[in-house]
């Protein structure tokens, strides 16, 4: 994965701009998932206490960050990320979890064309194989947070989402 460099953004037109700008979130998974798991738990648990206590718009602007990132990297990467992603936010317990899914749901929602393009396979296969605590869940957090969201976002993510992932993980 090529790193860009604050450096190399030298053309000021904004649709260049937003191509060459400096991906820190894709960055930052790349890192973390090639990290060994007794070192990555304990930094992505540290991630995670940062995350909770920054104010509403700096999690969301953290979150849109990351699903930009989402469609242009490898996913099996990404999945080694997820697992461990998935199992702290099980430690975190119901409400930190429900509150970081609805960010993702929130934002996912607005940028369909982007959550389609996402590869979902790897992110699947990795969830069933988390302990079935885990994956009740996480499934009941998701679940929760569609039920709070207004109907046409709801029905929008969802369409984006391949049925036969939300078939496999009890969604639809």
């Amino acid at each position: 994965m090529k790193v860009v460099d604050d450096n190399d953004n030298n053309n000021n037109d904004d649709a260049s701009n937003e191509q060459s700008a400096p991906n820190y979130a894709g960055n930052i998974i790349y890192i973390l998932a090639g990290l060994p798991e007794f070192l990555r738990k304990p930094m992505m648990r540290n991630r995670l206490n940062e995350f909770f206590a920054l104010q509403d718009e700096d999690r969301v602007e953290m979150i849109r960050n990351v699903v930009d990132a989402l469609p242009s990297m490898d996913m099996n990467t990404v999945a080694r990320l997820f697992k461990t992603w998935l199992e702290l936010l099980y430690e975190f317990g119901d409400e930190e979890r429900d509150g970081i899914f609805s960010i993702y749901a929130r934002v996912m929602a607005s940028d369909v064309g982007k959550v389609a393009r996402i590869d979902f396979a790897p992110l699947l296969d990795t969830f069933n194989s988390l302990d079935e605590s885990i994956r009740s869940a996480t499934i009941a957090s998701i679940k929760h947070v569609l039920q709070d969201m207004d109907e046409e976002r709801r029905n929008l993510l969802l369409k984006s989402i391949p049925t036969n992932l939300l078939r496999r993980v009890g969604l639809v």
